[in-house]
C-alpha cells in the first residue's frame, strides 16, 4: 500500500464549537488505515474564544484521540506567548517539527526540523517549515525556509523514498518549496482558502481554515507518479463524540456557552464578503465598538474579523467574542473630518490585496455613510446626513490593532487617548445590553456606479 497522509490545518476557532472539532476528528479516523499519516501545518492554538481563555491548551483533547504524527508552527500558535506554546508542545504529545523556527539560534522549543518514518514499503520523510514574513514574537526567527528544507532533509541518517514538507506559509513560499526543494508534496497552512494545484509537477494543497476540509494524500509506489489528493468534507463526517464533549465541558467551563442574545436571522461569518462592501458581521463589530465608548463614529480592521459558521440564531459568549478573538483594546480618538476621510482611503483597496480582484474593503465603519465612484476613485463620506467637512471633529471608537499597527497610518498610538476595555468584551456588553439585537446592512457603503 502507497504512503498516505491526512492533512488538517488552521483549526483556529473550531473549538468553539464542539460538533465542529468533533467531527474532524470523526473524520479522520474514518479515513485513517494502517500506516496512515496524520499531520498539521500551524494556527492550532489559537485565535478563538476558548483559546483566549485555555491559552492553546483547548487543542489537547483533539490531540489525545487523533495522536497526529507531525505539526508544525503558525503564527497564531504564539498569539497567548512563547512560553504557553512550549508548554503546549510538551503536553500535546505531538512531534512538532519547525526546521527555521529559531530562539537565540536553537530551534524553538527543541524539536526537530525533520523525521522519517516507514510507510507503505517506503521512507518518508517530513519536514516542518513556517514563512519567514509571519508576524510572531520579537524573540522569534524564522529563517529561509527552503534553505531549512534542503539542510533537514540532507541532515537525516538516510536518503529519504519521499519528501513531504510541511508548511505554515503564504502562497509564494509554499510554491518556491515546491519548485526550489526535492518534496514531492507541500501541504500548507495559513491561507484560509482551499487549494489543490501542482507546481512544477509538486502537489500543493491546503485546507482552508476551521476544521472543514481534510485531505487525503497518497505517494504512489513508483516517484514517476505525482501525489495526488482526495478531499473530505469534516462536517458532513463522523461524530467522534468523546472529542466533542471534553471541548464542549470546556466551554462550559468558561461560561462560553452561555446565549446572550438571540437572532431572527443568522449573521454569516465571512471575511470574504467583508472585504467586498458592507455586511452584517462587520456592522455588529463597529456598531458593538461605537456603543462601548459612546463614540460618533467606529471602524475594525475587515481582516482582523474571523471566518467561521454563521451566528445565531441563539448567540452564545462564544460566538461574540469568537468575531475578532485577540487582546486588541478598544481605544478613542479624536480625529478630524479630513483624517477620518483619509481613515476612509486607508480602507479602500485596489486590485491585488488578499490575492482578489476588484476593491477589497479592509476596513469598516459605523456612524458615518459612504458613497464610492469605483468608476473615478472617488468617494464621499457623510455624517448625520451632511458631508463630512474637515474641520469637523469626530470622537473615532478603533481596536487596538489600528492604532499600532502601519496599516492604518491616519491613527498612531499619540491619537488613543481613552481606553474602553477589550475589543471582544466588547461585542458581548453590546449583545447584552441591546433590547433587540437587530444585525444586517443598511446602506454604510453605497456605490454610485453599482
Amino acid at each position: 500500500m502507497a504512503p498516505r497522509l491526512l492533512h488538517y490545518s488552521d483549526l483556529e476557532n473550531a473549538f468553539d464549537r464542539p460538533e465542529r472539532v468533533g467531527r474532524l476528528a470523526g473524520t479522520i479516523e474514518s479515513v485513517r488505515g494502517p500506516g496512515t499519516l496524520v499531520v498539521g501545518t500551524g494556527d492550532q492554538l489559537a485565535p478563538g474564544a476558548l483559546a483566549i481563555e485555555e491559552r492553546g491548551r483547548q487543542t489537547l483533547p483533539f490531540y489525545d484521540r487523533v495522536a497526529p504524527d507531525a505539526e508544525t508552527f503558525g503564527n497564531h500558535d504564539f498569539d497567548h506567548s512563547p512560553a504557553d506554546t512550549r508548554e503546549v508542545v510538551a503536553e500535546s504529545g505531538v512531534d512538532w517539527l519547525g526546521a527555521n523556527v529559531r530562539v537565540d539560534g536553537e530551534p524553538f522549543a527543541g524539536v526537530d526540523a525533520a523525521k522519517a518514518v516507514e510507510r507503505g514499503g517506503a521512507r518518508v520523510a517530513l519536514v516542518g517549515v513556517s514563512g519567514p514574513d509571519l508576524a510572531v514574537p520579537r524573540s522569534v526567527r524564522v529563517t529561509d525556509p527552503v534553505a531549512a528544507v534542503r539542510e533537514a532533509v540532507d541532515g537525516l541518517d538516510a536518503a529519504p523514498d519521499r519528501v513531504v514538507v510541511l508548511a505554515h506559509a503564504g502562497d509564494a513560499v509554499a510554491r518556491d518549496l515546491c519548485r526550489e526543494t526535492r518534496a514531492d508534496a507541500v501541504l500548507a497552512g495559513h491561507v484560509h482558502s482551499e487549494t489543490r494545484e501542482r507546481v512544477a509537477g509538486t502537489l500543493l494543497v491546503r485546507p482552508g481554515a476551521n476544521g472543514r476540509v481534510l485531505w487525503e494524500v497518497e505517494l504512489p509506489g513508483d516517484r514517476a507518479e505525482p501525489a495526488t489528493a482526495t478531499h473530505h468534507e469534516a462536517p458532513s463526517g463522523p461524530l467522534d463524540e468523546g472529542t466533542a464533549a471534553a471541548v464542549r465541558e470546556r466551554l462550559a467551563d468558561h461560561g462560553l456557552d452561555e446565549v446572550v442574545a438571540r437572532l431572527d436571522r443568522p449573521v454569516p461569518r465571512e471575511r470574504a464578503r467583508c472585504l467586498r462592501g458592507e455586511c452584517a458581521l462587520a456592522n455588529l463589530a463597529t456598531d458593538a465598538l461605537r456603543w462601548v465608548a459612546d463614540a460618533d463614529a467606529a471602524h475594525v480592521d475587515t481582516r482582523g474579523l474571523r471566518d467561521g459558521p454563521p451566528v445565531g440564531p441563539d448567540v452564545t459568549v462564544a460566538d461574540l467574542r469568537g468575531i475578532a478573538p485577540f487582546q486588541a483594546g478598544v481605544f478613542v480618538a479624536t480625529v478630524s473630518g479630513a483624517q477620518l476621510r483619509s481613515l476612509v482611503a486607508e480602507s479602500v483597496r485596489r486590485d491585488g490585496v488578499d490575492g482578489r480582484d476588484g476593491e477589497v474593503w479592509t476596513g469598516q465603519f459605523a456612524g458615518v455613510e459612504i458613497r464610492r465612484d469605483r468608476a473615478a476613485g472617488e468617494t464621499e463620506v457623510s455624517f448625520d446626513g451632511s458631508p463630512l467637512t474637515d474641520d469637523r471633529e469626530l470622537r473615532l471608537a478603533v481596536n487596538g490593532y489600528v492604532v499600532y499597527a502601519d496599516e492604518f497610518a491616519t491613527v498612531g498610538p499619540a491619537d488613543a487617548r481613552e481606553l474602553h476595555g477589550l475589543q471582544y468584551r466588547a461585542f458581548e456588553a453590546y449583545a447584552r445590553e441591546a433590547d433587540d439585537l437587530s444585525v444586517g446592512t443598511d446602506g454604510r457603503i453605497e456605490y454610485a456606479d453599482g
